[in-house]
């Protein structure tokens, strides 16, 4: 069995400052537990960006808004009640709850068309990956 791929990327002012893809660690039941794991690594990430950001003097007041283009594990994310579907969560997953709780993120959907983070995970048609790289401030030489 294929262990899904976690892909994120992080912009200002125009431009990628930080991304990631990997191997997820762990073997999803579903979709919505694969996307729900990518948003913990992504709210990881950021976390260690606003850490990053505070100690050379630009605290960020406002929320880090993560993108997902799933509705389900952008519910989970948000809800934090029992859910007898996701009893098998490994606990750390539930790091993006916290950050949620906390007003130090936020979530948004954002259709699978205009995910620029699927540019880590998959091999797109030429047209989605040109656009992908302008949104990551990359472009042709």
């Amino acid at each position: 069995m294929e262990r899904p791929l976690t892909g994120y990327g992080f912009i200002s002012a125009g431009g990628a400052i930080t991304w990631g893809s990997k191997k997820q660690n762990i073997i999803s039941l579903s979709t919505t537990e694969a996307e729900y794991v990518c948003l913990s690594d992504a709210a990881r990430e950021a976390t260690w960006l606003r850490n990053l950001y505070a100690e050379i003097g630009f605290p960020q007041k406002e929320p880090t808004l993560i993108y997902s283009d799933n509705l389900s594990a952008l519910a989970i994310a948000e809800n934090p009640h029992y859910h007898k579907r996701t009893k098998h969560f490994d606990i750390k997953h539930h790091y993006i709850r916290d950050q949620i709780d906390n007003k130090n993120m936020i979530t948004k959907y954002l259709p699978t068309a205009q995910m620029t983070a699927d540019i880590f995970t998959k091999a797109l048609p030429k047209q989605a990956h040109e656009l992908h790289m302008k949104s990551l401030g990359l472009y042709p030489a």
